[in-house]
């Protein structure tokens, strides 16, 4: 190919800490590993370095010494990265594709309503969705009564944040939620109130911003914890949805939130089957979450601009059922590493590098 270059697109934080040397969980050596097999030379760039008029863009290549900083015309291929949220950034992502810029993952974050909608829009994923609402006191109230627990999360949030969760008790309300404390951290904290009554902080956070009040899942348990998977889909060299790897996570003993990035704690995905849901064959049921993943995968991106690399958490019901949950489009990818899953770790990176030169090689054609 005549250009062998493809552009990898960070937030500013990330760049910096590229060019220090200290990228904290994004495995800048895998992109030079995948680049070098697959031909290809990573230039890496924020938004902001981007001159659509002159269609340059100021990027870093690794040199003999270390990263560099290069003007070039944009690369034709973009594995975007970076999460925008002003629209002063996504207008500039849109001038890119209206470039005719090959930019994949254009978007990385969508709410959480958006994704529960198109996804119960498919009658065979539907089913595998919870009950899902805009947060409001009659909602709140609702979903309660049918099904005795709930969660409140925010539509627009990742890692476990400024997640609740309410139980209907005798007494009226049990409600679990992350406490801000007098000296700046941050503890769980749980409390009985009557019926119909929330803490101040979490109606504080609701009146911030827009929540959704879900049915609480029956999550598989492991050693009385529940659990669910991180399950990475990508888009590989040949351009098709694959399983890169499953991982567990598995909820602190004091709250219901599996996110590593809130005390959860990763497993290998065959060790939590065997453990919890011994009756089912794993063969069978890395089947069915993998169908199911895939299915997800391919449904979203009937809709959502070039999607190519999705991190998807997918519950597990006690009778063997995968039951959606979240959708990340990007990915952290570190769950694979801490629970020493070296290699589809290491696969995290390698897929979307050899997608985007597989696009590569069909842009030159």
């Amino acid at each position: 190919m005549s250009d062998n270059r493809i552009g990898i697109l960070f937030n500013a934080p990330l760049l910096r800490g590229l060019i220090r040397g200290k990228t904290k969980h994004e495995a800048i050596l895998f992109y030079e590993e995948a680049a070098r097999q697959n031909g290809i030379i990573p230039c890496f760039f924020r938004i902001e370095d981007v001159n659509i008029r002159r269609m340059e863009v100021a990027a870093y290549v690794k040199g003999p010494t270390g990263y560099v900083r290069r003007r070039m015309p944009i690369p034709r291929v973009i594995h975007n990265r970076a999460i925008y949220l002003r629209p002063t950034s996504r207008a500039r992502i849109r001038s890119l594709v209206q470039a005719n810029i090959i930019l994949f993952n254009e978007v990385n974050r969508y709410g959480k309503m958006s994704i529960h909608n198109l996804l119960k829009a498919d009658h065979m994923i539907a089913p595998h969705l919870p009950d899902t609402s805009l947060a409001t006191r009659s909602s709140i109230a609702r979903l309660i009564e049918r099904y005795g627990a709930i969660v409140l999360k925010p539509n627009n949030s990742s890692i476990g944040r400024g997640l609740t969760k309410i139980e209907r008790t005798s007494k009226g309300w049990r409600t679990t939620y992350m406490l801000r404390t007098s000296t700046g951290g941050r503890r769980w904290r749980t409390i009985e109130m009557p019926e119909g009554r929330l803490p101040a902080s979490v109606k504080s956070q609701m009146l911030k911003k827009s929540f959704l009040v879900q049915q609480h899942l029956p999550l598989a348990s492991y050693k009385g914890r529940p659990f669910d998977l991180r399950v990475s889909v990508q888009r590989d060299g040949t351009g098709e949805w694959k399983i890169t790897g499953i991982v567990g996570k598995v909820a602190p003993s004091h709250t219901f939130v599996t996110n590593v990035a809130q005390g959860g704690t990763v497993y290998p995905f065959e060790l939590l089957a065997a453990s919890s849901l011994p009756y089912i064959p794993l063969d069978l049921l890395r089947e069915r979450i993998s169908h199911f993943s895939l299915d997800v995968a391919s449904r979203l991106s009937h809709t959502l601009p070039h999607l190519a690399d999705l991190g998807l958490d997918i519950g597990i019901s006690p009778d063997g059922i995968p039951l959606f949950i979240e959708c990340n489009g990007r990915d952290q990818r570190y769950s694979f590493r801490e629970a020493n899953l070296l290699e589809c770790w290491r696969a995290t990176y390698v897929n979307p590098i050899a997608y985007g030169a597989s696009l590569l090689r069909q842009a030159s054609q």
